[in-house]
C-alpha cells in the first residue's frame, strides 16, 4: 500500500483535501483527530501531560485544548515539550493504523499539520502533497472558524516559515479557489499513484 503525507499551513485546505479524498473511498488518516482520541484513551500519554502541564491540561474525555493552545501558542518550550511528549506516540499509532489498512487498499492518506516533524515516518511515505492559500485566504478561514483576528494573525504567524518535509516526491495543491477546482487539482495528483 502506498502512503501518501498531506501537509500545509494553518488553513491551507488540508482537511478539506482529506475530505475530498474520503468522499471518493480512498482512507484517510488524520493525525489531529488521532491525537485527541490519543489524549482520552492513552493512559501513558495522559500521565506525561499532567506531569509536564499540570492535571489541570486534564478533562474526563482528553485535554482542554483551549488551555493546552494558550500555553504552547504563548511558550516555544512549552510547544517543543508537548511535541516531544506527543509526537513519538502519535508516529507509532499512525503505522498500527497503516499496517491494519495494508492489504485492503493500494493508497492511504495521513493528513498531518506537522508532518515534518515526524522524519522516520516521512521516510516510509511514497509522497507528500503540500497544500498552500494565500495569507489573505487563510486568515479569511480562521475567522471564519471563529479565532479573532488577531488570534488568526498569530497562529499564521507561528507558521511564517514552514518547513517542508524532507521527501524526493513533493507535490504541492493550490487552494485559494473553490472546493470545484480543489477536486480538479487531487484528481490531477492521483494519477500519479
Amino acid at each position: 500500500m502506498l502512503r501518501v503525507g498531506i501537509t500545509g499551513s494553518i488553513g491551507s485546505g488540508k482537511s478539506a483535501v482529506g475530505r475530498i479524498l474520503s468522499e471518493k473511498g480512498y482512507p484517510v488518516l488524520d493525525a489531529d483527530l488521532l491525537v485527541h482520541q490519543l489524549y482520552a484513551s492513552n493512559s501513558l500519554l495522559r500521565e506525561s501531560l499532567s506531569a509536564r502541564f499540570g492535571k489541570e491540561i486534564l478533562t474526563p474525555d482528553g485535554v482542554d485544548r483551549s488551555k493546552l493552545k494558550t500555553l504552547v501558542f504563548q511558550d516555544d518550550q512549552a510547544r517543543l515539550d508537548l511535541e516531544e511528549i506527543v509526537y513519538p506516540v502519535l508516529e507509532q499509532e499512525q503505522n498500527r493504523i497503516l499496517s491494519e489498512w495494508d492489504g485492503s487498499f493500494s493508497v492511504a492518506f495521513v493528513e498531518a499539520a506537522l508532518l515534518y516533524r515526524l522524519p522516520h515516518f516521512v521516510d516510509s511515505l511514497f509522497a507528500v502533497w503540500v497544500v498552500s492559500a494565500s495569507e489573505e485566504v487563510r486568515l479569511e478561514r480562521l475567522i471564519q472558524r471563529g479565532l479573532s483576528l488577531m488570534e488568526a494573525k498569530s497562529r499564521i504567524e507561528l507558521q511564517k516559515t514552514f518547513p517542508l518535509p524532507n521527501h524526493k516526491h513533493i507535490f504541492y495543491i493550490q487552494n485559494d479557489s473553490s472546493l470545484v477546482e480543489l477536486a480538479d487539482e487531487i484528481n490531477k495528483r492521483l494519477v500519479f499513484l
